[in-house]
């Protein structure tokens, strides 16, 4: 199989290996071809770990992002339509007409277009808000005030529909400016991992060659290739089962891309085709 079909984790499993002091380390540093290529595999396996680091924050971020917003968002719709509903109501419970004509012109400066804004973006629930409040008069909030609610009032509940329509808005802003920082994110970002595959490739299939040249004993060959061999097995199977190289860990296949060339297929070295 080909090194590019490892997957992030499974690279990260190979170098450390080697470059673990307890395990193959010292025997890397006993070859003279392999030993100057020490720093060359902790460089390539940082930079696999760096690379996923980065992307993982920025996507924490943006999940952290969405799930206020879907929080924030169900209480501006609920406090938007019990605002509407309450008026409504208070409007149909009045005798006077007088009085029904004050709770209805309550609703409409609140919702000039009813509540078609509740299906609409954040962004626009967010714009509305700051419409609705600007509609609002000393003496309407004063008359939604008068009005009582279950913990409060009418008033204090519009505030919280605002507050929420508030928050929408600043979470938003916040998600865009994100997105616009990993945009090249998702062309930067893609092709910062895509580079540091290649990169640990490269550095994989210079040991391995190395190796060879070494004529190694028998066990320090064995040894230095039974972390790539079992991973390259993993791999293996999971292409076989027709599962996708890297889905599981959210990176690009190394198939080219960011003005680098993909290392496709290399040749067989040391065991591992």
């Amino acid at each position: 199989m080909a090194l590019k079909d490892l997957s992030p984790r499974q690279m990260v499993q190979i170098t450390a290996a080697w470059l673990d002091p307890e395990r193959e380390r010292p025997r890397l540093a006993s070859l003279k071809r392999c030993a100057p290529l020490i720093d060359d595999i902790e460089a390539a396996h940082d930079g696999i770990l760096k690379s996923h680091r980065r992307q993982k924050k920025a996507n924490d971020e943006l999940t952290g992002i969405q799930q206020k917003q879907v929080v924030f968002d169900q209480i501006h719709d609920r406090k938007a339509r019990g605002a509407h509903a309450v008026l409504t109501g208070f409007a149909d419970l009045a005798d006077d007409p007088e009085d029904a004509a004050i709770y209805l012109d309550l609703r409409d400066q609140l919702f000039a277009d009813g509540l078609k804004f509740i299906s609409a973006s954040y962004s626009d629930e967010a714009g509305e808000v700051k419409l609705a409040r600007d509609r609002l008069t000393p003496e309407s909030k004063a008359a939604l005030k008068a009005l009582p609610t279950p913990g409060g009032n009418l008033l204090k509940a519009v505030q919280a529909w605002f507050a929420a329509g508030d928050e929408l808005g600043k979470l938003d802003a916040q998600r865009v400016h994100l997105e616009a920082q990993d945009q090249p994110g998702a062309t930067e970002s893609r092709g910062g991992q895509l580079r540091a595959r290649n990169r640990w490739i490269k550095v994989v299939r210079t040991v391995l060659q190395m190796l060879e040249l070494e004529e190694a004993d028998t066990e320090t060959t064995r040894r230095l290739l039974a972390p790539l061999q079992r991973e390259a097995g993993k791999a293996e199977r999971r292409r076989s089962g027709g599962k996708e190289t890297d889905a599981a860990d959210g990176a690009p296949p190394a198939d080219g891309g960011a003005g680098e060339p993909a290392i496709d297929e290399e040749a067989p070295v040391a065991g591992v085709d």
